[in-house]
């Protein structure tokens, strides 16, 4: 059935009056088919729900119209041989809409009610308010006027005005919550399993409601009532618990509907008087007392389930809130000690360099200055002299540039060519047999990025791959789309089928000076882990001892500020 917002939008408000008044008039024949002698009162009137419904379900500029409507048909709904049309009808029927009119704006203003009746003072709300509060304006109109007009005598006045309350609180009651429930949720969220559970709880309950109000009356006191009278009010409660207000209210439905049509043709526990006032009255107490109670029921549960699913988003927040923390608090310590190593080895790499510098102009005067040393024992040993000047020479070199404040010159351009760039610098040291398998995203967004640097931590991390698999292996690249915090992201996935590295070591392999190797400062990926901090991006190891090792960094793209 399609939607109504699908009509073109002048339409809408002609289609919505149309249905207003359909539905009215249904109810009202149906509360006619309940309104029985001296009195033709109902015991339970739709229209009073149907109303308060189709008014607090529509804005007021087109209340007049839904008003004026349901006035005209309600005399002509409920026309027949007991209940002619006469002024009466209509003032009756003016007293019903000015009841709905009332108890729809109280209810807005007050209570600022939910269609869903997911909240306990929803249910309080219509209850005092609309079912119990607004009925009264209806009932004091309808059957003062009959009084005036001598169609009702001082002594049945009461009664028929209890009764006729009663009727109209109890369409509140039983019908406003079931159109207000399923019109503004439907099925949503019930899927078929659900769906099945609902099918067999109210098949169950029309079952048990159909035997309990079908057999005959009893010769009991008027008061008193078989236990199983209340055999229904567990299937209430599986509703409540399993489905809420909707569940309820359609239960509650079924119940009544069986309750009424067998209790007016004289069966059940309420029938022992055949419809005289008292039992009446039993029958709609019974009917909204079970209705109330469910409401009520099922309106907690929702409150309840929607401060558990708040708790749980609360808790999941201070959760990643921590997280956050913790990562900011890890990265805080990192940067603070990298910046006193930083200073130590700046001063360290100072102090060296001089006399690096000293010996090695020491080294070049003595061959200059005696030319036979060139050759022979102490040939050796100024080579071996120059070797190891050359060594510590770019051990300060790495020291320094660990030392020296990074801070990349950012600008868009494509990812691929830096790669390649690297890779094949690193290839060129490398041992044969190496296998390299690339799979580079030609449609990779730009990446803001310093070609200059990057090269220098992609070269570093290539050549960490390389040596490796000293014995050749398969070295494997890819550039792939990735989210990293909900931004997009370029993923540099370096893999090899090296000897591994050991998880311990893993821990601890971007800390400045960290080395398993015999040579070498430990500053490589320390540097790399530097660069990539530039770059407002990450990058992580995972490696399996005997299988080989994969870094992988994330990028952001081009515009993007990583919080990473």
């Amino acid at each position: 059935m399609p939607s109504l917002k699908s009509y073109p939008r002048r339409w809408q408000p002609i289609i919505r009056l149309a249905l207003f008044v359909g539905a009215y008039a249904l109810g009202a024949r149906l509360g006619s088919v309940l309104a029985f002698p001296p009195h033709l009162v109902s015991a339970m009137w739709p229209p009073s729900g149907v109303a308060l419904v189709g008014l607090l379900l529509t804005r007021h500029r087109e209340w007049p119209l839904l008003v004026l409507g349901a006035i005209l048909v309600e005399p002509f709904a409920v026309h027949d041989a007991h209940l002619p049309v006469t002024s009466a009808s209509f003032v009756v029927a003016t007293g019903n809409l000015l009841e709905a009119m009332v108890g729809a704006v109280l209810l807005r203003r007050l209570v600022r009610i939910h269609p869903a009746m997911d909240r306990v003072r929803d249910v309080l709300g219509l209850v005092g308010l609309a079912a119990l509060g607004s009925t009264l304006i209806s009932a004091s109109l309808g059957m003062g006027f009959m009084l005036s007009n001598q169609r009702l005598t001082p002594s049945d006045f009461w009664p028929s005005w209890r009764v006729f309350w009663v009727g109209n609180a109890m369409g509140v009651l039983l019908v406003a919550p079931l159109l207000l429930t399923w019109l503004s949720r439907g099925l949503d969220g019930l899927n078929r399993q659900r769906r099945l559970e609902l099918a067999t709880l109210l098949l169950l309950l029309g079952v048990a409601t159909q035997w309990v109000f079908s057999m005959p009356p009893t010769a009991a006191p008027p008061a008193t009532f078989h236990p199983v009278t209340y055999l229904s009010f567990p299937f209430l409660l599986w509703a409540a618990l399993r489905f809420e207000a909707r569940g309820t209210t359609m239960a509650t439905a079924v119940m009544s509907t069986l309750a009424l049509w067998h209790t007016a043709h004289g069966n059940g526990p309420f029938a022992q008087f055949a419809w005289h006032n008292d039992s009446l009255t039993f029958l709609q107490s019974f009917l909204a007392v079970a209705s109330v109670s469910g409401l009520l029921l099922a309106s907690a549960l929702s409150e309840r389930r929607r401060a558990q699913e708040e708790v749980s988003h609360l808790n999941q927040e201070l959760r990643q809130s921590l997280e956050t923390l913790a990562a900011t608090q890890a990265t805080l310590v990192r940067r603070e000690r990298m910046a006193a190593l930083g200073e130590l080895s700046a001063t360290v790499a100072h102090e060296v360099r001089n006399p690096l510098g000293a010996i090695s102009n020491a080294l070049a005067a003595i061959r200059r200055l005696a030319p036979q040393t060139a050759t022979g024992p102490a040939g050796t040993l100024l080579g071996i002299m120059d070797e190891e000047v050359q060594r510590l020479d770019l051990i300060v070199n790495d020291l320094l540039d660990f030392t020296r404040p990074m801070e990349p010159r950012l600008r868009a351009q494509a990812l691929g060519p830096v790669v390649e760039g690297a890779l094949t610098a690193s290839l060129r040291s490398g041992p044969s047999g190496i296998s390299v398998s690339r799979a580079l995203d030609d449609a990779l967004p730009p990446i803001d990025l310093d070609a200059h640097l990057l090269h220098v931590a992609l070269t570093n991390l290539f050549t960490n791959a390389v040596q490796a698999m000293p014995s050749g292996g398969n070295l494997v690249t890819r550039i792939e789309p990735d989210t990293r915090a909900g931004t997009p992201h370029a993923r540099l996935t370096i893999s090899d089928t090296g000897h591994g590295i050991a998880p311990e070591v893993q821990q601890r392999i971007f800390e400045p000076f960290f080395t398993t190797r015999a040579s070498g400062t430990g500053l490589g990926l320390a540097i790399v882990r530097r660069i990539v901090d530039g770059h407002h991006g990450e990058v992580t190891v995972n490696s399996t001892v005997g299988q080989g090792t994969t870094f992988t960094v994330w990028l952001p793209c081009a515009g993007v500020q990583s919080s990473v």
